[in-house]
């Protein structure tokens, strides 16, 4: 059976249970080049965008470059029918997904000789206990520990009284004051110094203000020690799920752990409000362990269909090679 072609508004008039991943959508179509088109099979969207790349036509799986999980919608864990080349509703010279699924990998061109497909990155989620309590008897003990010391830690050196956690939704009205607030403690994180802080990126800002427009909770949380600000952290609320989008701490502050107290005051806020899903997003950090997440592997997947397709494939694994041969441990 073949695939059906469609838009990003049939994705949202069809599929009234994937309203909020429409949103996603179309706050990704927003911010990035291309354009975007969505496969339907029985119920089964698969949203795709054509990009223009060094000369190629390149067909990507729409959400890869927001540090989401690129892959179909509207079927779980079930499979996924098979995409072949007839089901492409324009030509293209490579067809590059990033962030997909391993659950639905192989039902992408699963006949293609000249397929490729290698581990790209991992996702982490977990479900949520019903409340505070029940949640820090799923953390292990050293993680309880760590975590009730920091916060002793905190309430010994800035008091009972310290500001602490505070959420702010964004909306016109306020989400420039809170974007400049946390740009402002951005300069001092690591990430900030390193130059990747969402907050400095005006692809991210834009992608959010997208967000907020197509009717997603978006939420800036404040971590504050006495009258310092000493984190952040972004987070999005999609139904009975949240996601922790990006957290950034002062590094002056490093000692008190304060990313890792805003985490946790997150989630237990999450708790109250009858959040069952947690998602920690994209991206492999040792703190995703210590909140008992598990760890969904994503594959990336490069199918060349024409001479210059071909080109570019043969060009990135000789940049996997070379990249190997560098970070191999020395004396192997």
């Amino acid at each position: 059976m073949r695939w059906s072609i469609d838009d990003l508004d049939g994705l949202s008039r069809d599929a009234p249970a994937v309203t909020d991943e429409g949103s996603w959508l179309r706050a990704c179509a927003a911010v990035e080049t291309g354009k975007p088109v969505v496969l339907r099979q029985d119920g089964v969207f698969l949203p795709l965008c054509w990009q223009r790349r060094h000369g190629l036509s390149v067909v990507e799986a729409l959400g890869q470059g927001q540090r989401s999980v690129a892959g179909p919608v509207g079927v779980a864990n079930a499979p996924m029918p098979v995409l072949g080349l007839a089901d492409l509703p324009a030509r293209a010279d490579l067809l590059d997904f990033r962030r997909f699924p391993a659950v639905h990998a192989d039902s992408v061109f699963p006949r293609f000789p000249s397929r490729l497909a290698r581990v790209d990155a991992a996702c982490f989620k977990r479900s949520l206990a019903v409340d505070e309590e029940a949640f820090l008897a799923s953390l292990s003990k050293g993680t309880r520990k760590d975590l009730r010391y920091a916060m002793r830690r905190v309430e010994r050196t800035f008091g009972k009284d310290s500001p602490g956690h505070e959420a702010v939704t964004l909306r016109a009205g306020n989400r420039e004051a809170a974007w400049n607030r946390a740009a402002a403690l951005a300069k001092r994180s690591w990430q900030g110094k390193a130059g990747v802080s969402v907050v400095t990126d005006g692809k991210k800002e834009r992608f959010l203000k997208r967000l907020m427009e197509n009717g997603m909770t978006v939420k800036i949380h404040f971590y504050s020690l006495g009258d310092s600000l000493a984190a952040f952290a972004i987070t999005m609320e999609n139904g009975k799920e949240i996601l922790i989008y990006a957290h950034e701490y002062d590094a002056a502050y490093a000692k008190y752990q304060p990313g890792h107290i805003l985490n946790f005051s997150i989630i237990a806020t999450a708790l109250v409000s009858g959040i069952s899903l947690l998602d920690f997003g994209v991206g492999e950090t040792p703190h995703k362990y210590e909140w008992q997440c598990s760890r969904e592997t994503l594959w990336r997947i490069l199918v060349p269909l024409t001479w210059k397709g071909h080109l570019a494939l043969a060009y990135q694994k000789a940049r996997w090679f070379w990249g190997g041969l560098r970070n191999r441990p020395k004396g192997r």
